[in-house]
């Protein structure tokens, strides 16, 4: 399957998770912080499962590349990322909150992968990282509150 379509699931799975995720947090009267432990340990769970057959690879991977993960993955997205969201989506409304995470996250991502990784940008790119940036400025200005 091409990455694109994997990427649309991930933006599908993402938005419908995080409708799910405010309506929970608000309903239960949770702090962002419970929200994301409830998140995280069910994660954990299905995770557990899910990479059993490849346990084996810790082995291989050495500490620098689980540091990275684990930093990375686990830190700042899975911990603090998500505590960040929980507190936007229950002090906010989801359609701004989703756009601002959602649209700037790849922008910032194009930004650092040109800036670290010598990752190229074509004209089109750049024009969409713009729109990107436009259309998340639009949301937050129109948002009508």
């Amino acid at each position: 399957m091409r990455s694109e379509v994997w990427a649309l699931m991930t933006a599908a799975c993402w938005a419908v998770g995080s409708l799910l995720e405010k309506r929970g947090v608000k309903l239960g009267g949770l702090s962002p912080v419970m929200g994301t432990t409830i998140r995280s340990a069910f994660s954990l769970i299905l995770l557990s499962f899910l990479s059993y057959p490849f346990w084996h690879q810790l082995k291989t991977a050495g500490p620098k590349s689980i540091s990275l993960i684990a930093v990375g993955g686990g830190l700042l997205s899975g911990c603090l990322g998500i505590i960040f969201l929980y507190t936007g989506l229950k002090n906010g409304n989801l359609s701004t909150v989703m756009t601002i995470a959602f649209c700037l996250a790849p922008v910032l991502g194009a930004v650092l992968g040109y800036f670290f990784l010598n990752e190229r940008l074509s004209p089109i790119q750049v024009t969409g990282i713009a729109l990107c940036v436009i259309g998340a400025a639009m949301t937050v200005y129109f948002r009508g509150n």
